[in-house]
């Protein structure tokens, strides 16, 4: 079944025409052309419904590790209006609008700044899904305030009787924080450093710890010490292949013993250590003689283990002892200075004021660190929170699910006797958007002078609920099935769920010219997809000390990230009272960047 009430296509150009030519095609000017700039095609579709209800895809050919066939039934795919109670309410959705269509354009590299990592002779081809400037509206931003909000705002009791500024009070407290750590610091060093805290403590910082720096140097000691550790014990087992690896392995079997037998005893002595038995051994249980006697075997297993150490026991004092001393370069007494602090500490408040302050902290200033990160957040945050609080409604994502069903095959181990029994999957995705994703293409000379197809790709996906089931035949619904019992296999289903809530997942590969993923086919008919590491000399600038630190700068402040965001890990329902125990936490995985990337398909056969 596909359902689609209203669809549009529509050409969106910058020209303007006169209420007398609207429908008149007519030729055009060079300079008529040379200004026109197509935005290129925008689609939409309204009213949107899709499921293959009854029908049925079979795949073939697997088999089980006795050689036997093993079916598997694609039985389920929708796309619904959110709200569709895992598809079986008809709810339309939109996909994309008259404003925000989804868009299918070309563009010309540093047009616009979202362009701007793209030399000016680059010509790109776009896809776009839609995307909107209202932070209620765009999902990025929705997501923002979910995170400090703590749950998704009218999704699963979010919001009865809260209020939506709980997110904003939530970045306050950070920004609070970041500002006291701030404050604190500058207090700390000011008396010593006046006006110049932080780019005093980072140009120390950077001294000791690059070539000629005290730490530096002490590392490479490190490093040479380490190098000659690692060729003693080479050299050893060189000599006696096997020997030291046996000796190990022998004294954490016996140390494994030892513990066993000593959870056998009271344990009113240390492990380790033995029981006091007497001159004949009599005032100790059976048990305690036991553990007793395994603690000599244990530690004549460790005396073999320390002989055999032994051979490069000079190689390990001097490894030591560098250690040593760049702990007292970090930590000792001649590493406090006039401040108080330590080496080490400053190394790290030095670290923290980038942190807080970003790279502007070279400079004694603030602006582009966490804290004014969290600044930008929190307008962001309070922007939704007036716009819940004065009655404005998120628009509905989609439902998407589908549900498989498998004949897998069981044997008894003891009568032999083979049955077949069916087993279901289904994943669900409840409010699902997808604004901002998209993906563009360009091409670009390889190192052989030959066209190369590069791309960019952000792929943005948020749902509110993203459920996994297990639930078998007793939660299949069946085209007969009463209201009544379709809403109990849906409970029943919704119990055996795993689901994800608050779910996010925004991909971000490539970043303009400057990281280009790249797209190549094999000879033999694999394909290679590539994205190495960001490179200045692609910029044709001289490699100046400027000019490489800005290209660095620009990539790390503005190239795209990826996250991970799943705010809750729920195992089955939620109890109507009591504790929730299937509450299983959430995670975050933010800010993540591939500096490379490659994937390649290879042949099986």
């Amino acid at each position: 079944m596909l359902t689609m009430k209203r669809y549009f296509f529509a050409f969106f150009t910058a020209l303007v025409f006169s209420l007398q030519t609207y429908a008149e095609l007519r030729s055009m000017s060079e300079v008529e052309l040379s200004n026109a700039t197509g935005e290129g095609l925008g689609f939409a579709l309204e009213d949107f419904a899709f499921s293959t209800d009854d029908a049925v895809a079979t795949v073939t050919g697997f088999e089980n590790s006795n050689n036997e066939e093993i079916t598997a039934e694609w039985r389920q795919f929708y796309i619904y209006g959110e709200g569709s109670q895992y598809g079986t309410e008809l709810v339309t959705t939109d996909i994309g609008s008259y404003l925000h269509p989804w868009v299918f354009r070309t563009a010309r590299g540093g047009s616009s700044p979202e362009y701007a990592a793209f030399e000016e002779d680059t010509a790109l081809l776009e896809f776009k899904a839609d995307s909107y400037t209202s932070p209620l509206q765009d999902s990025a931003s929705f997501i923002l305030h979910n995170r400090y909000q703590g749950c998704i705002w009218g999704h699963n009791g979010c919001g009865d009787g809260a209020s939506p500024f709980e997110a904003v009070a939530a970045v306050d407290a950070h920004i609070t924080q970041y500002n006291a750590e701030y404050t604190d610091l500058l207090n700390t060093y000011s008396s010593v450093y006046g006006g110049q805290v932080s780019s005093s403590l980072i140009i120390e910082a950077e001294t000791v710890q690059t070539p000629g720096g005290v730490v530096y140097e002490q590392q490479l000691v490190i490093e040479a010490r380490q190098v000659e550790l690692e060729s003693a014990i080479r050299s050893y087992e060189n000599a006696n292949p096997g020997a030291y690896a046996a000796a190990q392995q022998t004294a954490g079997e016996e140390y494994q013993e030892a513990i066993d037998l000593y959870e056998l005893t009271d344990q009113s002595v240390s492990l380790g250590e033995k029981y006091s038995c007497g001159l004949v051994g009599l005032s100790c249980s059976q048990e305690e003689r036991a553990y007793n006697n395994q603690v000599d075997e244990w530690a004549d297993a460790q005396e073999a283990v320390g002989d055999i150490e032994d051979n490069w026991k000079d190689e390990t004092l001097a490894l030591s002892a560098a250690n040593s001393e760049l702990g007292d370069i970090l930590i000792g007494e001649d590493s406090i200075d006039e401040t108080g602090q330590t080496l080490a500490q400053r190394i790290a408040d030095a670290d923290r004021f980038q942190v807080l302050c970003g790279d502007s902290a070279t400079n004694d200033d603030c602006e582009n660190g966490m804290i004014s990160r969290r600044s930008g957040e929190r307008e962001t945050v309070n922007d939704i929170a007036v716009a819940i609080d004065s009655g404005q409604v998120r628009r509905q994502g989609m439902d998407i699910g589908s549900r498989f069903k498998f004949e897998l095959v069981n044997e008894n181990k003891n009568t032999g006797e083979i049955t077949r029994v069916d087993d279901f999957l289904s994943f669900e995705l409840r409010g699902v958007y997808l604004d901002g994703a998209y993906m563009r293409l360009w091409s670009r000379p390889d190192e052989a002078g030959l066209s190369e197809l590069q791309g960019e790709l952000s792929l943005r996906f948020f749902a509110k609920e993203y459920a996994i089931s297990a639930c078998g035949v007793e939660c299949e619904i069946l085209p007969d099935d009463s209201p009544e019992t379709i809403q109990d296999k849906i409970l029943l289903r919704d119990s055996t769920a795993l689901k994800l809530n608050n779910y996010l997942y925004d991909l971000n590969l490539g970043y303009g010219d400057v990281q280009p993923m790249t797209f190549q086919v094999t000879s033999d008919g694999n394909f290679v997809f590539e994205m190495d590491m960001p490179d200045f000399d692609r910029t044709g600038l001289p490699r100046t000390v400027d000019n490489v630190r800005e290209f660095f700068n620009d990539y790390y402040d503005n190239a795209p990230k990826s996250n991970l965001i799943i705010g809750q890990v729920q195992l089955g329902s939620v109890p109507e009272s009591g504790p929730n125990y299937g509450d299983l936490g959430g995670v975050r995985a933010v800010g993540l960047r591939a500096q490379y990337l490659r994937i390649e398909s290879f042949d099986l056969n």
